[in-house]
């Protein structure tokens, strides 16, 4: 009786498609933590909103002057300055950091001075 022969893989093809499939997925974590890295995190996003907010209430109000305040876990510095030579308009510079200290935003509006 003779046996069919069957076809099969060697243990070197298997090792080197190991190695190959190794390779690609080591350079696909390298992307992906390259992606997440460089993307702007839910904290950015929301200091940004918070830089904006302030600004529209700085517009409104008649009184702007410079402070340092907290919301929640960031730190939101605004200076106020005069931004033409009779002081008709003021420039609002805000940067917000987070608990470490780390620049998270930065926002800057001229705006007429009510103050006159």
């Amino acid at each position: 009786m003779i046996r069919p022969r069957v076809k099969a893989s060697t243990i070197i093809e298997v090792l080197i498609s190991m190695i190959i499939i190794m390779v690609v997925f080591g350079i696909a974590m390298i992307i992906y933590a390259n992606v997440t890295k460089s993307g702007l995190s839910e904290l950015e996003i929301r200091a940004g909103a918070l830089l904006n907010e302030t600004l529209q209430n700085d517009e409104k109000d008649d009184a702007v002057s410079s402070r340092i305040f907290n919301v929640d876990i960031l730190r939101i510095e605004q200076q106020v300055k005069s931004y033409d030579a009779d002081g008709s308009l003021l420039e609002i510079d805000l940067v917000a950091y987070d608990v470490n200290g780390e620049k998270m935003a930065e926002a800057h509006k001229i705006i007429p001075n009510r103050n006159d």
